[in-house]
């Protein structure tokens, strides 16, 4: 029977994350399983961008999965994963962690202490050094501390004092290495007999920036670090370094998970042993192929970088081009084929489509609106993660689940088949942060159109009625004369006695009889015609052409409505228009004249009518 695994991860090496699944999809081969990875860019930031991303692991349901990979190595406290521990522990199942230790929790890593404790004392036994710097990750991850403790232990063996002016703690990033190296000039202590990094990245930052002031290793320094990266081995010098074999640490990590699952008993901790590698930066000399090779790795990277540059500047450029959600589906088609990506899902919240952003909009809807190559359809997430339409395949085993977000809102999440690559050449990050920058565009874009309509409307509409007023009449009239070919027929309306009504009663009560006429007018004539009020007691309607007969029912149907009206609101006067009215069977008049026509008409009935005098207002 096939397995459900869900694997959280978050990267803070591409690579990394390539490496362990490459190895996870080893043991696929041998075993029928699924695997779901949720994944987050950069949980360690304190920022809203940061803050979203972590939002996908609460996305996945404990009991959808047979067991939990965890994945988040060097990105420090995580609570949302502490809380998902706790959760998928609740619901009995089985849960591992790789490289990053949890309370109760077996775990899978590497031997950071032993290897990296080989390393520095190679460079006390090999090469005589007695001054040494150290540059670590974040103090309160567990492997920088584990290859600190390394440091100091075999520092102390030999007899060397630890002077802790000459030990930084960062954040394993490249940029650590040359501030570092600007920390230590100010104090002289830049160039040491051995610098020694918790990684490479770090360790390169500062080779590049030392190099700047004319100083080289291992000329004028010795250095090392960690995780024997491509970047590490193809610099000049090549960096003295530990592989980590992370693709064999995926492979164990999902044996030990499936031995779990079976119920078989398996050693709370696991230690994959890594490999030192002695290269040029410690003075070891090459280990990493000739010169010749290595400029033609450095050239076929770089000819493929500028491809990549190429193709997803193009991609940006066409998903952030979209208008609206139809055209970034078919857009998002096209950047498939440019970038070599799999088949893409884009999940998104209905409140997206809505438009609503009036709070934060926090996790993901029950109901969401699913895009693939496919089409459009609504999908239920608590009963299925992958659309219905998924195409499915032996090689489509891996499932890549990420947040799509901007600012403070979460408007949803993509899927993708995992394929080999995908992560370590940045497509998966870019393609994604491109997604979700289109849709905020689109969002931007229907927010604006919304405050358009909403300033059209506060232009071209009566506030007390509702109706056009003479901006809106000025807009319309023409063009839906226009559109009927001057085959129209005109209802010209004045309010009798409004003027007595407010000297009488207050404008409180010729308010309401305005309001009277308009919602007679709005309840009558069909919502395809153009109803004005025109000014003061003045109100205009136009239609499709019909005969007088028609236009003599409605208009009996507006008095009607009036006198039921004036009943309902208690008016204390009798509620009536003066109507003149004109029809168009055939073009030959243009609308001024019309109205002119309709407006005299109504004069002539309001003369013929017998006058209100001030006794029928009571």
């Amino acid at each position: 029977m096939k397995r459900k695994i869900l694997m959280m991860s978050s990267v803070w090496n591409e690579e990394y994350i390539s490496s362990l699944l490459q190895g996870i999809r080893r043991k696929m081969e041998e075993d029928d399983m699924e695997l779901h990875v949720f994944n987050a860019y950069d949980v360690t930031e304190r920022s809203d961008y940061h803050r979203k991303e972590q939002e996908i692991f609460y996305l996945p349901d404990p009991k959808d999965y047979d067991g939990m990979l965890i994945a988040i190595n060097s990105v420090g406290n995580v609570p949302v994963i502490e809380q998902m521990i706790s959760q998928y522990r609740a619901c009995g199942k089985k849960i591992l962690s790789i490289d990053q230790k949890f309370d109760g929790v077996p775990f899978a890593g590497i031997d950071n202490y032993h290897a990296f404790y080989r390393l520095v004392e190679h460079m006390i036994t090999v090469h005589g050094c007695r001054k040494f710097n150290f540059l670590g990750g974040p103090w309160e991850n567990e492997e920088n501390q584990e290859r600190y403790h390394a440091y100091c232990d075999c520092l102390r063996k030999h007899g060397l004092q630890v002077e802790q002016e000459r030990i930084l703690h960062c954040s394993f990033l490249y940029e650590d290495g040359w501030m570092a190296y600007h920390a230590w000039k100010e104090k002289g202590l830049h160039l040491p007999d051995a610098l020694i990094c918790a990684n490479d990245n770090m360790a390169l930052g500062y080779c590049e920036e030392a190099e700047k002031d004319g100083y080289f290793a291992p000329e004028n320094f010795r250095i090392i670090g960690f995780d024997n990266s491509d970047e590490g081995q193809h610099f000049f010098p090549s960096i003295t370094s530990v592989n980590r074999n992370w693709e064999q640490l995926g492979y164990e990590s999902i044996c030990r998970l499936l031995e779990l699952i079976d119920g078989k008993r398996v050693p709370e901790e696991f230690y994959l042993q890594g490999e030192v590698k002695y290269n040029e930066s410690c003075g070891c000399g090459l280990c990493g192929g000739s010169i010749r090779e290595n400029f033609r790795y450095i050239y076929r990277e770089r000819r493929r970088e500028i491809y990549l540059e190429i193709n997803q500047r193009m991609v940006r450029q066409l998903l952030c081009g979209s208008t609206n959600q139809a055209e970034l589906q078919e857009n998002m088609g096209k950047c498939r084929e440019l970038l070599a990506l799999p088949h893409v899902a884009v999940c998104l919240n209905q409140t997206f489509a809505r438009g609503d952003r009036s709070e934060e909009k926090k996790g993901y809807d029950k109901i969401l609106n699913v895009y693939t190559e496919h089409g459009c359809n609504e999908m239920e997430r608590e009963v299925q993660l992958l659309p219905p339409d998924w195409p499915y395949s032996e090689e489509t085993r891996i499932f890549l689940f990420a947040p799509l977000h901007f600012g403070r809102d979460a408007f949803g999440y993509s899927i993708m088949p995992y394929v080999d690559g995908l992560m370590k050449d940045m497509r998966h990050r870019n393609f994604m942060e491109s997604i979700s920058l289109a849709l905020e565009n689109i969002w931007q874009r229907e927010e604006l159109s919304r405050i358009n309509r909403m300033l059209e409307q506060l232009y071209t509409q009566d506030a007390l009625t509702g109706l056009y007023n003479r901006f809106g009449y000025g807009k319309f009239a023409e063009s839906f004369f226009e559109e009927q070919g001057g085959r129209v027929y005109l209802i010209y309306f004045d309010i009798d006695n409004l003027k007595k009504m407010n000297d009488r009663y207050g404008h409180n009560m010729g308010d309401l009889a305005i309001k009277g006429v308009s919602d007679a007018i709005k309840t009558v004539f069909e919502r395809e015609t153009v109803k004005v009020r025109m000014g003061g007691d003045e109100f205009l309607v136009m239609g499709a052409f019909c005969g007088e007969d028609d236009i003599l029912q409605k208009e009996q149907r507006v008095q009607s409505l009036l006198e039921e009206y004036a009943r309902k609101e208690k008016l204390p006067f009798t509620l009536c228009t003066s109507m003149g009215h004109v029809w168009c069977e055939e073009a030959g008049e243009t609308l001024e004249m019309l109205v002119k026509r309709a407006d005299n008409n109504m004069y002539e009935v309001k003369r013929r009518r017998k006058a209100f005098s001030a006794e029928e207002i009571r």
